[in-house]
């Protein structure tokens, strides 16, 4: 028997691609759910980023069935949106994202692409397989658009950093006044666990490394973002602020990191990550921690866990060519340089070309990336 919460979701899907109007109240309910599930979001995400003093912690619970859960009930890649027919084309709100960019209504006529929700720097790395339905993948750099299109003989576009879609949760009146109170602002992002990947480091000596970054780069107030599985850390400074992005189903979670990062001067980390890419992207200035990571792979099945060594190895030789590039002389130009082809700093469209792509016509351009 097929549970009924997924069969009339997948009833809602099938009417929403072939562009009708579910006729039934109870899958047009479904539609309503997730209007709510945006408007809900965007309530603890204003919360968060309205406190007096900054306080900006979004809850990391998520949305299902009309209301909020313990997301730690469930396992780590778990995301409830029904928006798009690919699960991890929700995460972080990238696909809300997108539409609003282009001007396509947020919950409607299903897209047919899958959306590369990160970043992966080795030639075999996978998130989705393809699937009957798909007119290809949606990426950030060129490099991987080209790897992804010689795996799979798909289309796959790149449309650089996610998070130049994004945008502030505050109104820039808001965030002139934050900016001024803060002063000079590092942000920190650290690697963080994932999935079945358990990912370690000594976090006393993140702290001690941090404070002397900020004493060193004349930053007068440091933002330690929290990622939502991990524990609360003891003995951070007292004028530290502690951030969190939310659940990773939370629609607005790049627009939150946006916010972070332009109240913010320079971005610290020691992961080779997304977030590094998205600092340049808007014109941060970039800190190493030098705190190593170490990496558990006991759970991945043995094909994901000779994929993921690659990847950990690729990511581990950038890390070490980044920390050198960034004591160079043009170091801004020189890191930019690097991170291009897996980020495609070039590659943003604007809303009318991306608007075309994402609703799978522009072929040539689709095909060329």
């Amino acid at each position: 028997m097929i549970e009924t919460g997924r069969l009339r979701r997948w009833l809602h899907q099938v009417l929403v691609a072939a562009n009708r109007r579910p006729p039934l109240d109870w899958l047009a309910g479904l539609e309503r759910d997730q209007w709510q599930s945006l408007a809900a979001y965007r309530g603890l995400v204003h919360q968060a980023f309205n406190s007096q003093p900054l306080a900006p912690q979004v809850s990391a619970d998520y949305w299902q069935d009309g209301a909020f859960t313990n997301a730690k009930l469930q396992k780590a890649f778990f995301n409830p949106a029904q928006r798009e027919r690919e699960n991890s084309s929700h995460h972080y709100g990238h696909d809300v994202q997108l539409k609003r960019h282009a001007g396509l209504p947020l919950i409607g006529p299903q897209l047919p692409w899958v959306l590369e929700h990160g970043l992966k720097v080795s030639r075999n790395a996978s998130f989705e397989s393809p699937k009957p339905w798909m007119r290809g993948y949606i990426c950030m750099g060129p490099l991987r658009a080209r790897w992804l299109r010689e795996r799979y003989g798909l289309p796959a576009v790149p449309i650089g950093p996610w998070i130049s879609y994004a945008r502030p949760v505050l109104e820039a009146s808001t965030m002139a006044r934050l900016r001024s109170q803060l002063g000079p602002t590092l942000l920190v992002v650290l690697a963080h666990s994932w999935d079945k990947v358990e990912r370690r480091m000594d976090l006393g000596a993140c702290v001690e490394a941090v404070a002397h970054l900020a004493r060193g780069g004349g930053y007068r107030r440091v933002i330690w973002l929290r990622h939502w599985k991990d524990p609360e850390l003891e003995g951070l400074p007292a004028d530290w602020i502690v951030a969190c992005n939310g659940h990773r189903s939370n629609p607005w979670f790049l627009d939150s990191l946006r916010t972070l990062i332009e109240l913010s001067d320079g971005l610290a980390s020691n992961a080779f990550g997304t977030h590094l890419g998205y600092g340049v992207a808007l014109g941060r200035r970039l800190h190493w921690i030098p705190v190593a990571v170490e990496q558990d792979l006991t759970y991945l099945a043995p094909g994901k866990l000779t994929e993921e060594k690659e990847e950990w190895q690729e990511r581990q030789r950038l890390s070490t060519e980044l920390a050198d590039r960034l004591d160079g002389d043009d170091a801004t130009a020189a890191v930019r340089e690097l991170l291009d082809p897996y980020w495609g700093f070039g590659a943003i469209k604007d809303p009318v070309v991306l608007a075309q792509v994402l609703r799978g016509r522009g072929r040539r351009l689709a095909d060329a990336g």
